[in-house]
């Protein structure tokens, strides 16, 4: 007879070491206005600057994200916000990524983890 084994699958994670926020970041709201050439023109609205970690997903995320048209390329681990969304970008060193979605981190209100996709047109490919 073989026993059944029950298997809670929880969600905690580590939280930040001092020094581990190291980037300095700032979100931004993007919106598209009506220009004269009948295109559009990008305006930004700064909505924060604070300190966070950048770190690339491993490849099985990106990969399974791309496959269902949600590229993920990093998350950003930043102390716990209300005023983060898919509608807002971050900017780290000059390059842009777009956030993709918002998890509060072991759900205790303490940090952010922020999956973005890094928008390439800001280095020039």
């Amino acid at each position: 007879m073989m026993k059944r084994r029950l298997m809670e699958i929880t969600g905690n994670f580590r939280n930040p070491k001092i020094g581990e926020l190291d980037k300095w970041i700032t979100f931004r709201n993007r919106e598209d206005l009506p220009a004269d050439d009948f295109g559009t023109t990008a305006v930004y609205q700064d909505i924060c600057s604070t300190w966070g970690r950048l770190a690339p997903v491993g490849e099985s995320v990106r990969i399974g994200s791309t496959q269902i048209d949600n590229a993920i390329t990093h998350k950003i681990l930043i102390r716990f916000r209300t005023d983060i969304d898919t509608d807002s970008e971050a900017v780290i060193g000059g390059v842009s990524y777009r956030v993709k979605g918002v998890t509060d981190l072991n759900g205790k209100k303490r940090f952010l983890v922020v999956n973005v996709e890094e928008l390439y047109g800001d280095r020039g490919f």
